[in-house]
């Protein structure tokens, strides 16, 4: 038995004995019949460079930079730390404290991916590069729906410019084009 007190940027997970599922506090006595580990609330950055189709048909390369971290209620945490630390066996324990930030992350890459491919799927080129506000609001706006379920939050997000892919030169063309209208006019 032991009593036990997180760090400023983290949270006690106690799961066993007199606890149902799990108990996620910042301080608290820990029987010999229970079990803790420690979750970080820290936000991590998440960088992504996704390869997306238009309506069109038209291939872009889209980087991105994500800051993502669970949010701080507790019905949130207690979503946050069952992705986090799931409900291993104590071998399993010690493998998933190392990975349990990346399978976070392979989450997170895959809602962002997927969300942005389907709202990429129904816009032109044109659409996409004219309206980058309201296409980085949608994709921000998708994305964390879909973060809701596991506790997560964007706390920020960069939607870089929009690139060509290995053998497609349209943004090239249009940066040529918007040149050439520019140096034509006195």
């Amino acid at each position: 038995m032991g009593y036990h007190v997180s760090n400023a940027n983290s949270y006690l997970v106690i799961t066993g004995g007199g606890i149902e599922d799990l108990k996620v506090v910042r301080k608290a006595y820990v029987y010999p019949w229970q079990k803790y580990s420690t979750i970080s609330i820290s936000p991590f950055d998440f960088e992504i460079t996704l390869q997306a189709m238009t309506i069109e048909k038209l291939q872009f390369s889209l980087p991105a930079v994500f800051t993502i971290g669970p949010e701080d209620e507790h019905d949130k945490l207690i979503k946050y730390a069952k992705i986090l630390t799931g409900r291993p066996d104590e071998r399993e324990a010690k493998r998933q404290a190392a990975t349990g930030r990346n399978h976070v992350q392979d989450i997170v890459k895959g809602i962002i991916e997927g969300e942005t491919r389907v709202i990429v799927s129904g816009m032109t080129m044109e659409e996409i590069f004219k309206e980058r506000q309201l296409f980085k609001n949608k994709v921000i706006e998708n994305v964390q729906a879909e973060l809701d379920q596991f506790g997560l939050r964007i706390y920020n997000a960069n939607v870089k410019e929009l690139q060509d892919t290995a053998g497609s030169e349209y943004f090239k063309f249009l940066s040529r084009k918007a040149h050439e209208g520019a140096s034509n006019h006195p």
